[in-house]
């Protein structure tokens, strides 16, 4: 079963599915707070029966069914469904039960919305604001901390679409210096490393790292998760469709949500396999990494769904070229506005995580959207 948001155009997902244009319409005008989707359904019209005994409104084609109700009837009869083996461990705004992420020594509050600061040691970064030389990365890190970031991401190879691979020795020669360098000047801010290699990322949790935050959610290295295991620290697993490379060669999506979240699901289950912890895992739907300006949007749109995982989101969408695309073919150093507007609805949608360019722009308009919605 699946939690669809209601802000969800389902409308758009009912044709994707091969719904009838007569149900379509029905099913938008019935629906309620609460939108389900089931899928694999056994014996579908006693399970649509039962779903309508119950005071929901639905529709189905073969084994899938849409349902909807309100907030008040779902919460009364999620005992009933659970009773018919169907889940509902989820909270139906999308929030997790998990309240803090240890990372290594440091507690991150997962009750609010981290700002993740970009620090990249690297010559062709796709917005050049964001590049930093070595003898640079005290000082912007310490400003970054200053202007109240939470985590700060470091990464020494640009993942840009049409990017070429580097070494990794010069991967590690980047930004092993730069780690140690912030860890001499503060003990305590958390700081991911920003790799898909998993030597890369053991050297650098060796170096004072905290976080992995691997691009292709263990797919590129399968020795990532082991590490992030052995080290028992937190990992970004990040859905992709190919590679840097190629991600942007015609990207196709049937239904964007359901294929990143089948993605979370095997890699969730790899990950556990590994050793990995379930409460160590974070989850990044990859804004721009093999998706369609279409796609991002819908990515954004949606992005609470993706909790009924269990899992905190992160968000990177940071001057990105959907930004561009939506704006007017804006290049990434005029992105900014676009960027704190996504950094908006992610702290009204509740999600974890946002890793940005620019710290105290994006922290300033997250604490005063927490401020409207959440009160002082």
């Amino acid at each position: 079963m699946r939690l669809i948001s209601k802000d969800a155009n389902i409308k758009r997902i009912l044709y994707q599915k091969g719904f009838d244009e007569k149900d379509i319409l029905e099913f938008e005008k019935k629906a309620n707070s609460i939108i389900l989707r089931f899928d694999n359904i056994k014996n579908p019209s006693d399970f649509v029966q039962l779903l309508s005994n119950l005071g929901y409104f639905t529709i189905s084609n073969g084994n899938m069914c849409f349902a909807t109700t309100s907030l008040l009837n779902f919460e009364k009869t999620r005992c009933i469904l659970a009773e018919e083996g169907i889940e509902c461990s989820f909270d139906t705004d999308f929030t997790i039960s998990q309240r803090y992420l240890l990372a290594k020594d440091k507690n991150l509050s997962l009750l609010k919305t981290n700002v993740m600061g970009i620090i990249n040691v690297t010559p062709d970064s796709f917005y050049e604001g964001s590049r930093t030389q070595h003898d640079e990365v005290t000082q912007r890190a310490l400003q970054m901390i200053q202007d109240g970031a939470d985590v700060l991401d470091i990464g020494g190879e640009s993942t840009r679409p049409f990017s070429e691979p580097v070494s990794e020795d010069e991967e590690l020669k980047r930004v092993i210096p730069a780690i140690e360098a912030i860890r001499e000047v503060d003990k305590n801010i958390a700081i991911s490393i920003d790799t898909y290699k998993s030597r890369v990322a053991q050297k650098a949790i060796e170096a004072g790292a905290d976080i992995i935050n691997d691009i292709s959610g263990g797919t590129f290295d399968k020795d990532m998760f082991h590490v992030a295991a052995y080290f028992d620290v937190p990992i970004i697993i990040m859905h992709i469709k190919g590679t840097p490379k190629d991600m942007q060669k015609n990207p196709y999506y049937e239904d964007v949500i359901e294929e990143i979240l089948q993605f979370f699901e095997e890699r969730i289950e790899q990950a556990l396999k590994a050793g990995v912890k379930l409460e160590n895992i974070i989850l990044d739907p990859g804004i721009g990494f093999g998706k369609r300006p279409e796609d991002n949007l819908e990515i954004l749109r949606r992005c609470e769904e993706f909790k009924v995982l269990g899992r905190p989101i992160l968000i990177g969408a940071s001057r990105k070229s959907v930004i561009g695309h939506v704006l007017g073919k804006l290049g990434p150093e005029e992105r900014l506005e676009g960027t704190l507007a996504i950094s908006v609805i992610c702290a009204q949608k509740k999600i974890e995580f946002v890793r940005v360019h620019d710290v105290k722009e994006n922290k300033k308009a997250i604490l005063m959207t927490q401020a409207i919605f959440e009160g002082v």
